[in-house]
């Protein structure tokens, strides 16, 4: 349920976005034209958080070891030794209570609460049905695992073997800044370069739009213009950009983490940089022959 509805948004942000566009490519100048934009812009700032939530989902799991219990949800991991548990099982029967779950997305219930005595409660779930709660002394995990009964069962069943070798708490938290790529020259130069590209490209733009009246945004064979349209149209071509822009960037930190996957890294910020000078060229020919 949680990746169809994630799935679903993810198509109706991107339709929206390129409806939005389209209109904007055919509206005159003023509110109207901003309007349109609108849903582009929504579409920049939710997509990418949105596939970040389907592959925490997809990757989301809940390990039970006789050493400890390994909780994993996207980039956010948690290794809890199975000493420092001191309680698990469904949320409805535990104490100290808890007020009700953070506001949430289908297949995405992350977030925040405080126990009565004041021991942050996390939740890394799909969904807020039968819950299960791990119980540390510091803090506390709300999990959903599909079997919750196999869950608390299976734990019981370590927990009787005891453990020789507990397993080393870890905690790990989204951190993109902390893991390295920036302090690796070529990612750093692709990504700086791909950033001075863009905001080039959209400080030109705006520079330019001021002294055209009207530009082309479709040009014959011969680079002549085909049809004119009022010069605040060519504000979708960074605004496009900037979509890409951030988009390849999400990409790439992601593919950044694994070794294996690091090359694709710096295939998506050169992917940016030349889709930014792609972009560039574009506008020096629509103002050239406007």
């Amino acid at each position: 349920m949680g990746l169809a509805f994630h799935m679903i948004a993810i198509l109706i942000l991107a339709l929206a976005g390129v409806w939005g566009l389209s209109q904007a490519s055919r509206a005159q100048a003023g509110l109207s034209f901003l309007l349109y934009l609108l849903p582009g812009g929504l579409a920049v700032l939710i997509i990418p958080r949105l596939i970040y939530q389907v592959v925490a989902l997809q990757r989301s799991s809940y390990t039970i070891e006789r050493d400890g219990i390994r909780l994993r949800w996207g980039l956010r991991s948690e290794d809890i030794p199975i000493t420092a548990v001191q309680w698990l099982g469904p949320s409805s029967q535990m104490k100290p209570a808890f007020r009700g779950a953070p506001p949430y997305l289908p297949g995405a219930l992350l977030g925040m609460r405080k126990l009565a005595d004041g021991r942050p409660l996390e939740f890394m779930a799909s969904h807020s049905d039968q819950l299960l709660v791990i119980l540390t002394a510091q803090r506390a995990f709300a999990i959903s695992p599909e079997d919750p009964a196999a869950f608390m069962q299976s734990f019981r069943k370590l927990s009787e073997y005891g453990s020789l070798s507990p397993m080393a708490a870890r905690t790990v938290y989204p951190d993109f800044i902390g893991q390295g790529f920036w302090a690796d020259r070529p990612a750093r130069t692709l990504l700086l370069a791909a950033a001075v590209a863009s905001l080039g490209l959209l400080i030109w733009v705006t520079l330019a739009i001021p002294t055209h009246s009207n530009i082309s945004l479709h040009l014959a064979i011969d680079g002549s213009a085909v049809e004119q349209v009022p010069a605040v149209r060519l504000m979708l071509l960074p605004v496009l950009n900037s979509f890409f822009f951030v988009l390849d960037t999400l990409l790439g930190i992601v593919f950044y983490r694994r070794g294996p996957t690091r090359p694709l890294a710096y295939m998506m910020w050169a992917a940016s940089l030349l889709t930014a000078l792609l972009f560039s060229a574009a506008v020096f020919f629509i103002l050239r022959a406007g």
